[in-house]
């Protein structure tokens, strides 16, 4: 085996298993949880520059037809693999 194909093999084995944790392994998690896997991640932090990451809020209809929104959710895994790849590092105000 060569070095290219064992590069080649390598990296698909590891964007299989970033996909996996990404995809079926998701964990979504509230602002005051992030800093518990990612210290700098404060809650604080997440207000004010957490609209550069990942996230989504859970929006809702409630039975008198008026519309909720909750805080917001990170994924923790795909954060972690920002933070893998050094794409964390490119974070930009929108």
């Amino acid at each position: 085996m060569d070095k290219q194909l064992k590069a080649e093999i390598v990296a698909t084995v590891n964007r299989a298993v970033r996909e996996a944790m990404e995809v079926y392994e998701e964990r979504w998690l509230t602002d005051a949880q992030m800093s518990e896997y990612i210290s700098v991640m404060t809650k604080r932090w997440l207000r004010d520059h957490g609209h550069m990451l990942p996230r989504t809020p859970i929006e809702y209809t409630d039975a008198q037809g008026v519309r909720h929104t909750t805080s917001y959710l990170y994924p923790l895994h795909r954060i972690q693999g920002m933070l893998t790849d050094g794409s964390i590092k490119d974070l930009r105000h929108t």
